[in-house]
């Protein structure tokens, strides 16, 4: 990610959200057009250039993982509010846009914690599109490759949303994370994404994989980690979790895309939900 700029990979996973929803039928996984209205014409449109090499089949494959991917991340914090989990972290906010979207974020606190650059991004396109940040949304600055989230004063237990993120931090910095997070409260719940290594790919997930290095490469946001699933059942217990679950492809498709034969999820990259 280059220095004074904001993460075109968050721009990128709002942007295609937004597809989701005007390129594909109903019934929507996950409906946010908000968050493309974050955006200006001259972004939207070096974004859409950087894909426009893409194929359909990866542009559709990129749309239903990120809608699938959030779609989760908010059922998960959802299903908290009954066991009093009202504190919903989004570690690498990016474009999201839970607070201004969801009919029940005004039951959470949120806090919205992103790269420097990012979140002055967001929070100046929030105001150019008349977008007021409602009361219980707390926004924490912090480069998570410099900074511990130790330091960063957040809930002892909430749900953390952490997607996006793990394959651009080095092994280390993800541990130090995971460790942070675990050393909460009982109760607190983690949903994180990490991408699987070469071998574990499907046809699909390979095609993804190939057009999104290209991609962003050039965006100076370079991947530089990929975990097999062993490999992320092992980083989480070393770092204190416990209740683990691994959802891949097609452990996602039964709830998401029961009768979507228009939708599929490629095989690049896992979902854990875990807990302390």
């Amino acid at each position: 990610m280059e220095a004074g700029r904001a993460s075109q990979s968050a721009m990128g996973t709002g942007l295609l959200r937004a597809a989701h929803v005007r390129e594909d039928r109903q019934p929507w996984i996950f409906e946010d057009t908000l968050a493309e209205q974050l955006l200006d014409a001259s972004e939207v449109a070096n974004l859409e250039a950087s894909m426009v090499e893409w194929t359909p089949e990866v542009r559709a494959a990129f749309r239903t993982a990120h809608a699938v991917r959030a779609r989760l991340a908010e059922d998960e914090a959802i299903a908290g509010l009954a066991a009093g989990r009202d504190q919903y972290v989004l570690l690498g906010a990016g474009l999201d846009t839970f607070a201004w979207r969801h009919p029940r974020a005004s039951e959470f606190v949120i806090w919205e914690v992103d790269h420097p650059d990012t979140q002055s991004w967001k929070r100046a396109a929030l105001r150019r599109s008349g977008l007021s940040t409602p009361p219980n949304v707390r926004f924490i600055a912090a480069d998570l490759s410099q900074t511990a989230v130790h330091d960063l004063d957040l809930p002892e237990r909430a749900t953390w949303n952490w997607m996006g993120v793990t394959m651009y931090l080095e092994r280390s910095e993800t541990e130090a994370t995971l460790r942070a997070i675990a050393s909460g409260r009982a109760g607190t719940t983690l949903v994180a994404n990490f991408l699987l290594p070469p071998d574990a790919l499907d046809a699909l997930g390979d095609a993804v994989r190939k057009t999104s290095t290209v991609t962003l490469a050039a965006a100076h946001e370079p991947v530089v980690a990929s975990y097999s699933t062993d490999q992320v059942v092992t980083l989480l217990r070393d770092t204190g979790f416990g209740g683990i679950s691994l959802l891949d492809a097609d452990a996602l498709s039964e709830p998401y895309l029961r009768g979507r034969a228009d939708l599929r999820l490629p095989k690049s990259t896992v979902i854990a939900v875990a807990t302390i």
